[in-house]
Formats: C-alpha cells, sequence, structure tokens
C-alpha cells in the first residue's frame, strides 16, 4: 500500500507539472486514453487469467495540494488486477516493457525497492503513467496495473 501511495503521490506531481496545458482535453478522453493502455497490457497477459477492474475511484484534482499541482481539471485513476496462474513468470513479463507498449515510453526510478517485480512507465504525449507489480490479492498471485491519466476537464454532472 505504501508502494502505491508513493507511486500515485510522485506520478501525479509529475503530471500536474508537466502533463496539464491548456486546451485540456475532456475527461471521457483522458479515461478512455488510460483504459486503451491498461487493456493493452492486460491483453499481453497469456491464459489463464481473470481480469478485475477496481471501480468507483472518484476523478482527482489537478489542483489538489497532495499533488503540488495549481492547474485545472482532474486525472483518471484505472487500477486493474490480473490474476494469473501459479506458474507465470511475472518478472519476465515486466522485464519487456517500455518497449511492449512502443515509442514515447520510459521506464521511471521512484527510488522504492519491492521484492517482487515492478516497473513505473511515463509516456510524455499524451501525458500518463502506468505501473505494472506483482502481488498476491488474497492468496492468489496477481499483476497489479495503476494508471494514471493526463489532466482532463470535468462536465458539472461529473463533479463529486
Amino acid at each position: 500500500m505504501r508502494l502505491a501511495l508513493a507511486f500515485v503521490a510522485v506520478v501525479a506531481s509529475a503530471l500536474t507539472l508537466t502533463g496539464c496545458t491548456a486546451p485540456a482535453p475532456t475527461y471521457e478522453q483522458v479515461r478512455a486514453e488510460t483504459e486503451e493502455v491498461l487493456r493493452q497490457v492486460a491483453d499481453r497477459i497469456p491464459d489463464p487469467k481473470e481480469l478485475e477492474i477496481t471501480e468507483g475511484i472518484e476523478p482527482y484534482s489537478c489542483s489538489d495540494a497532495l499533488t503540488l499541482g495549481d492547474r485545472s481539471g482532474s486525472f483518471y485513476t484505472g487500477q486493474w488486477a490480473v490474476y494469473v496462474d501459479d506458474s507465470f513468470d511475472v518478472p519476465s513479463f515486466i522485464s519487456e516493457f517500455p518497449e511492449a507498449l512502443g515509442a514515447g515510453w520510459r521506464a521511471m526510478d521512484l527510488g522504492v525497492s519491492s521484492s517482487t517485480g515492478q516497473i513505473y512507465l511515463v509516456r510524455e504525449s499524451p501525458h500518463m503513467s502506468l505501473g505494472i507489480r506483482e502481488l498476491t490479492i488474497d492468496g492468489r498471485k496477481a499483476i497489479d496495473l495503476l494508471a494514471i491519466s493526463r489532466c482532463g476537464t470535468l462536465s458539472e454532472d461529473q463533479r463529486p
């Protein structure tokens, strides 16, 4: 959990400093971009697998003090767990990235060590961050995918 919070804080700060420029896309657009990347990673994981999508993560303000931001709009956070077979070599799978996602992605060192496989990636345009790490959830082997979009504008009916 501490690792995930550190990741969110560092990446959210980077997003607000570099990824939220005018004119901002809509929140729907940044959510769709983020979910597409999550789908690309999940699709690379061979069967047998089971996908669990975390629903209900509220839009997070790009101007929140926690993110050190002063921009308008909100960013989307997508978190997916992909349960895999116990024999699946997650560190080898993770080692395929960022090349597996194509041009524009680079690995980012957050300075937080882990005994399991993990990588944190950043794409500059359109700006997005992605964490891929091995977890055990309720005794099951899983790959945790945590993606944070660039800032997008919320419509009035989307505001929390």
